[in-house]
């Protein structure tokens, strides 16, 4: 039942419409499709971030936790928020319920056991809401809310929302994706995404149970731990025992991947190409091979395109086979490099996008985040039918299920592989739904 409303929860977020033109192209040898969005949400964060700043630093020293559960982390590195935390008596109840339900399962005998202990309950996210909506009103939590909920960018889907419902709304979301997270890897659920998501063991096995055991027996609370960390520790202690470290991998990319690229990206000259990048569109292979054939002539269309725009984005993460140790980004770079000589210096890699929706969304954010200019269109390439796809309108109805938004404003067909589009500001928002890329 848990997990039939957390998937519901794809399908409430989205309130989208969206208009679809039919028109040809400059040679009219055949139809191109605009997509565009329509939401108060989209059209406004386009316009208007609401708060969001591009320089605005990410503060990722634990990947996986912070992109999962950002607000969590910002409670645990401001020491004034962690005073006021501890402090309220509601919440400092809640704290020791919480530690103790650690220690107590130490003698759990099946893993719903873990579950019953470590789950937040719907009363008891709705005790911490109604604690935080209390604390908004303190100036330490308007600070944090203006000089770090708000720029960066995380939470935008509720930048419309007073600081207080932006923190409440934003609890919530951390409190269910920690119940998620319990659902698929602690009680074996499925995820939206079975075949490339799911728990990698059988739950209902000794090995599972002790290895559970093993990976508890290494959370360290501190001696007066926050409201949350029993059950945040577990729940990423179970992303840990499934290998499914995917969110964190490669980050920093500023300090990587990305780096050469992004040192390179103020001698750019913007105004000399029509397009700012050109996104390239990863493609799995179904077997645990380095880059597949399609995904290489993907990546040969880029080359050929690569006039258009001063950077290339390669989209696209370990996916295919489920728990591959193939990165889809960084083998396309690859290839790029060695057959092309294309310069890392115009290379930036997306190594997270697990499907074709988050590597819109991943694309995004990076173009955001690194400043490239918002005022200009990018070009997506891909196979034919691959285009043809997400230039019609049951794309934007799956974005719309799965993301919650649309994330772009546009997308244009314009050759039979290519289109152009221009990304959303919403993209920006780390959704805790989606643990292996929030």
């Amino acid at each position: 039942m848990m997990l039939r409303h957390l998937f519901l929860s794809f399908v409430l977020l989205t309130n989208t419409s969206l208009a679809q033109n039919a028109e040809l192209n400059s040679s009219g040898s055949f139809s191109t499709y605009t997509l565009l969005t329509s939401t108060s949400f989209v059209q406004d964060a386009g316009l208007n971030p609401s708060g969001f700043d591009s320089t605005y630093k990410l503060t990722l020293r634990k990947p996986v936790q912070d992109k999962n559960f950002y607000l969590l982390s910002l409670f645990q590195q401001n020491p004034e928020i962690g005073k006021l935390l501890r402090r309220n008596t509601a919440l400092k109840k809640l704290a020791n319920h919480e530690a103790q339900a650690l220690r107590m399962a130490a003698n759990c005998s099946d893993v719903g056991c873990f579950d019953r202990l470590f789950r937040f309950s719907g009363p008891t996210i709705e005790t911490v809401a109604a604690e935080l909506k209390a604390l908004s009103k303190h100036p330490e939590f308007k600070k944090l809310v203006m000089r770090e909920l708000r720029p960066s960018g995380a939470f935008i889907k509720y930048s419309r929302q007073s600081d207080s419902e932006m923190l409440v709304a934003a609890w919530k979301d951390a409190a269910n994706g920690m119940n998620r997270l319990l659902s698929v890897y602690c009680l074996g659920k499925n995820p939206f995404y079975k075949d490339i998501d799911r728990v990698s063991f059988d739950v209902s096995s000794e090995e599972y149970r002790k290895l559970l055991k093993v990976k508890m027996a290494e959370i360290k609370l501190s001696k007066v731990p926050l409201f949350f960390e029993p059950t945040l520790n577990f729940v990423l202690k179970l992303l840990e025992a499934n290998r499914r470290d995917e969110a964190g991998r490669y980050e920093p990319l500023e300090e990587g991947e990305n780096k050469a690229c992004l040192q390179d990206m103020k001698n750019i000259r913007w105004n000399d190409y029509p397009y700012s990048f050109i996104l390239v569109l990863g493609s799995g292979p179904q077997e645990s091979v380095r880059l597949s054939p399609i995904g290489a002539k993907r990546v040969d269309q880029a080359a050929q395109l690569f006039h258009k725009a001063p950077l290339i984005i390669l989209s696209g993460g370990h996916v295919h086979p489920m728990q591959t140790p193939y990165c889809e980004a960084i083998e396309m770079k690859k290839y790029l490099m060695e057959k092309f000589k294309i310069p890392d210096k115009n290379i930036l890699i997306e190594p997270h996008a697990r499907h074709t929706t988050t590597n819109f969304r991943n694309a995004a954010r990076l173009a955001f985040r690194y400043g490239i200019p918002a005022d200009l269109k990018a070009l997506v390439t891909s196979s034919e039918d691959h285009i043809a796809l997400v230039t019609k309108e049951g794309f934007r109805i799956r974005c719309s299920t799965e993301l919650g938004y649309f994330p772009m404003e546009s997308i244009t067909r314009i050759s039979p592989v290519a289109a152009e589009f221009k990304p959303s500001v919403s993209s920006l928002f780390f959704d805790a739904n989606d643990p292996l890329d929030p």
